[in-house]
């Protein structure tokens, strides 16, 4: 019975270093995690790979609509993310920094589910965002998840790049460089 209960626990603690789950939103287990998740990356081909991507209509902060579609045409980095996920939040200044380039042919567009899975609500996340370093980054709500389940999101953050004909080129597990997003984006038709 010693052993059962030993081998359960192992594999629940091995469970929980792997990446960050929708479910998590302990600061402790993110901050354990950092290292190992940012480091990761989409080893195998990710089904949605070669996939025409799920439009979506979302609100920004501003209230505005906002539809994939309308940027058929152009390359898209698509990154799903959470205020409660270390490695996002770690990741965002170096995504502002990107986003304030001005030379780039590409747009840029983050997804985040108010009051879902531990999330901030609305108006919890404007006043959270309000005192961030990384607000040129654009946000987009998705309040019933629904992109999330659209895109196979599984850990955060997940990142998604989209050619100009509206394919899936890449997925990526795990936050990713502005150096490595911009090789990738280059590889997009």
């Amino acid at each position: 019975m010693k052993f059962f209960k030993y081998t359960c626990f192992s594999i629940l603690s091995l469970a929980l270093l792997t990446a960050c789950s929708m479910e998590q939103s302990s600061e402790t287990s993110m901050n354990n995690m950092n290292k190992q998740t940012t480091t990761n990356t989409a080893t195998s081909k990710h089904p949605l790979v070669g996939t025409e991507a799920s439009d979506f209509e979302l609100k920004d902060m501003k209230g505005n609509t906002v539809k994939l579609s309308d940027y058929r045409g152009k390359k898209v980095y698509l990154k799903f993310w959470a205020t409660w996920c270390g490695p996002c939040r770690q990741s965002m200044p170096e995504l502002n920094k990107l986003v304030e380039e001005k030379d780039r042919d590409f747009e840029i567009l983050t997804v985040m589910a108010p009051g879902m899975q531990g999330e901030k609500t609305e108006d919890e996340f404007v006043e959270w965002f309000a005192q961030q370093d990384y607000q040129s980054v654009p946000v987009l709500y998705n309040p019933d998840g629904s992109a999330f389940m659209d895109y196979q999101v599984r850990s955060i953050p997940t990142e998604v790049f989209i050619d100009s004909q509206g394919k899936i080129g890449h997925v990526q597990l795990g936050a990713i460089s502005n150096e490595d997003a911009k090789k990738i984006i280059k590889e997009l038709k």
